[in-house]
């Protein structure tokens, strides 16, 4: 039995109390198959419009391409993985990084487009055009365009996540919605009090904790605290025995008050990933390329040194942290049986903090550390109203936001004859700023001419304000007294104000109760990433426009609720089209110095399939593919053409599949679960051009299994409702795969690896043991 699995592992010894002789038929301290199933949809969630959007119901009716990602999904990640992972068993979705758990930064791509930055290959492209949002607020920073995976590092405490593809409709929209938008929605307060903890231990000394505690209704309002944190090692691991830790932690609270014509709700959350951050691997070996970077030392590659081989930390190591605080409310008033109003008001701060050490095959260089910690911080206001009329659902209203953000940056040697430090540095350095004020002004009307039909066409008016003052000489007087010409930012100051009308259209037509035929067709506009080491206002003129996306989705979705073999089943199918113009396309080196740019045109078109089911009252099964051809229809960099190549780092097809199946056993349930994961080839970047390349990394896949057991405790501990114990095996079968891959400059390891496959192994075969107590 798993009990017995897990106190080999040693992750719990198993009560005497516990212990059972046979079989028993479900009684009041025995947990029913139907009690497991039914489990999430017992849950109240007074009224939040974000764990509304997670219901199978709502995405029928919606004329938007949208998946949603439950906490079985979610559990296909493993306990210990993060936003990141759980967004891999999303159709379209691709991800590579250098970890397997929330600490450590990932990329992610939806239909292609890209948000985060988890590689070392110094073409950015796309990056930034996802919109992320958590509980409906914001995280993207709006000058980089960046969210970064670690500011969610724990799963534990979602309820879910919701994955809208394209720019969705105007009244949802944000600032960089170019590609899609990513909602993540926490757990929710509820009618009923009530708590949960797990404990998780597994492999490279993983360890973590999540909980959660309710309130409950009292006197209408209701809170929720949830939280979670944990570490481990990396599977890749230096000579020197470093093993390239990392951890993180993430806390929620909320309240809210519900009242008879609506709610109001507060909300805090702090979070923070941090992870050191392996060099990548050459695939193959390479002349000059050894393990400290010195002559007649054993080559570094995963053919000579180790698959998930590591440099050791006294020549290179990179210590990667992201973490964001953020403070809302919310406000939902009815106030007549037409109109309602609706207001969110929030502040988020971010930071990073990239800690570098680089003497890899280098004898005490002027820029042996590295000190980047640059931070963003936002405040805004949404407000609009909704009127329901007879035949339509108007909306109208729009959003601002004011962002500030630094570009800090230091590079410097504290040894002779330098003797720099990151307040005067004696290398390279930066410190710039950009004052942004976003506005946005929508109105979107649901037409519903027949039962059967909903039409929404929208439209969307933005002004985006950018203002950049170079603050070099002021933030760093002493080291621009010493060196001025190390200042990055070499430019005076300089603004710009856009102005964009975008258009869109969707609708949802249900010729059958069960069949519903859906389109959207939406444009939409973002700025062009300005932070970071150069490019926009600090080495290039702010001459741009900016970036746009012209996108649409058809396709249909069947839906049974409570059918025969059909308990909860949704399956959608739907075509999409994204043309991505206007793109401004940094290059950096492997030191993060920027050293030009590039213009694209990209085409991304494809085909989703998604399928949820209960088939029986004890199995459930997932299934999620995509077909997708991802090209350059025009990328120019340095006077040379590469049209035609495909966009770098896109998959050209990805399919999971998952079961689960329970049965009673000696008056617990066991459920057994076995999921597969497959992603396909993939372009790669090539630094050496600065272009995309027609090379290819291979594809993989994993198998992975686990398995959980629910023990009743009702009546033998006060409070206590039932005892969960899981084990979960990931990549089962141990394959040796890489995640990401690219083709090097030179630059970062040296010898003769230009023109070679340096690469980010994924994680070998990985154990995990968890014991759950409900309340």
């Amino acid at each position: 039995m798993l009990r017995v699995a897990l106190l080999a592992a040693g992750v719990l010894s198993t009560p005497a109390a516990f212990a059972t002789d046979s079989v028993t038929a479900p009684t009041q301290s025995a947990i029913s198959i139907g009690e497991v199933s039914a489990a999430v949809e017992a849950s109240t969630y007074l009224g939040s419009k974000e764990a509304k959007s997670l219901t199978q119901k709502h995405n029928f009716y919606s004329g938007q391409s949208i998946k949603v990602l439950d906490k079985a999904q979610m559990a296909a990640t493993g306990p210990m993985g993060g936003s990141a992972q759980a967004l891999s068993y999303a159709p379209g979705v691709g991800v590579s990084g250098y970890g397997s758990n929330g600490a450590t930064k990932t990329s992610i791509s939806i239909n292609g487009v890209k948000q985060g930055w988890g590689g070392f290959s110094g073409g950015q492209i796309d990056n930034g055009s996802l919109s992320v949002t958590f509980d409906g607020v914001p995280m993207v920073d709006p000058s980089t365009g960046l969210w970064e995976s670690p500011q969610v590092p724990q799963t534990g405490i979602l309820q879910g996540i919701g994955i809208t593809y394209g720019p969705g409709n105007p009244q949802e929209r944000w600032y960089n919605n170019i590609g899609g938008q990513i909602n993540f929605v926490p757990l929710q307060p509820t009618a009923k009090p009530g708590g949960d903890i797990k404990l998780t231990y597994g492999s490279y000394d993983s360890k973590n904790l999540v909980f959660n505690i309710r309130t409950g209704n009292v006197d209408g309002w209701s809170t929720i605290l949830a939280g979670g944190a944990g570490s481990s090692n990396s599977y890749r691991q230096s000579p020197d025995g470093f093993n390239n830790p990392s951890y993180s932690y993430a806390w929620f609270l909320k309240t809210r008050k519900t009242f008879s014509n609506g709610d109001f709700s507060v909300g805090a959350y702090l979070a923070k990933g941090s992870g050191y951050r392996p060099v990548p691997v050459p695939v193959n070996p390479i002349a000059g390329v050894t393990m400290d970077g010195t002559a007649g030392s054993a080559l570094y590659s995963q053919a000579s040194s180790g698959f998930y081989s590591s440099l050791p930390k006294d020549v290179w190591y990179k210590q990667d942290s992201n973490s964001t605080w953020l403070l809302y409310s919310k406000l939902n008033v009815d106030l007549d049986k037409t109109w309602s109003v609706h207001n969110m008001i929030w502040y988020r701060y971010g930071h990073r903090l990239h800690f570098h050490y680089n003497n890899y095959g280098l004898s005490n260089p002027s820029n042996l550390y590295e000190y980047n910690n640059p931070h963003d911080s936002v405040y805004g206001d949404k407000l609009f109203l909704t009127a329901k009329l007879p035949y339509n659902k108007v909306s109208f209203g729009g959003f601002f936001l004011n962002s500030n953000y630094n570009t800090r940056n230091a590079f410097y040697n504290t040894n002779a004859p330098y003797f720099g430090s990151r307040l005067v540095p004696n290398a390279h350095y930066r410190s710039d700023y950009f004052d942004q004020t976003d506005l946005a002004a929508f109105f979107q009307d649901r037409i519903s001419p027949i039962a059967t039909l909903d039409i929404t066409p929208g439209v969307r008016v933005i002004n985006y304000q950018t203002r950049y003052t170079p603050a070099g000489q002021s933030d760093f007087a002493e080291a621009y007294a010493l060196y001025p010409k190390n200042d990055q930012g070499v430019l005076p100051a300089a603004n710009t104000s856009f102005t964009q009308v975008e258009p869109s259209i969707d609708f949802n037509w249900r010729p059958m109760p069960w069949l519903a035929v859906f389109a959207n067709y939406a444009q939409a506009y973002k700025e062009p990433q300005v932070g970071g080491g150069g490019g926009l206002y600090q080495k290039k003129a702010p001459i741009y426009n900016l970036e746009r996306s012209a996108d649409y989705n058809a396709g249909v979705k069947i839906h049974f609720d409570h059918a025969a073999f059909l308990h909860h089943f949704l399956f959608t199918a739907s075509f999409y089209h994204l043309h991505y113009s206007n793109q401004y396309i940094p290059l950096y080196d492997s030191n993060g110095n920027y050293i030009g740019d590039a213009n694209g045109d990209s085409i991304y078109q494809g085909v989703n399939l998604a399928l949820d089911d209960e088939i029986l009252y004890n199995l459930d099964l997932f299934m999620n593919a995509n077909f997708e051809k991802a090209v350059f229809a025009h990328y120019v960099t340095s006077g040379v053409s590469y049209d035609g190549l495909p966009v770098s780092n896109v998959p050209n097809k990805t399919f999971n599949i998952g079961v689960t199946y329970r049965m009673p056993l000696a008056g617990t349930v066991l459920q057994p679960r076995l999921w597969y994961q497959y992603v396909g080839a993939q372009g790669m970047f090539n630094n050496n051009t600065g272009a995309p390349s027609a090379e290819k990394m291979p594809a993989y896949g994993t198998l992975n299994l686990g398995v959980d057991e629910k023990i009743p405790t009702v009546g033998m501990v006060p409070f206590l409702r039932h005892v969960d114990l899981s084990l979960n095996i990931l990549n089962l079968t141990n394959n040796h795969y890489n995640e990401f891959q690219y083709i090097s400059s030179g630059g970062l390891l040296g010898g003769d690896s230009a023109g070679q496959v340096l690469a980010l192994p994924g994680a070998p075969i990985t154990v995990y043991g968890s014991i759950s107590a409900h309340f």
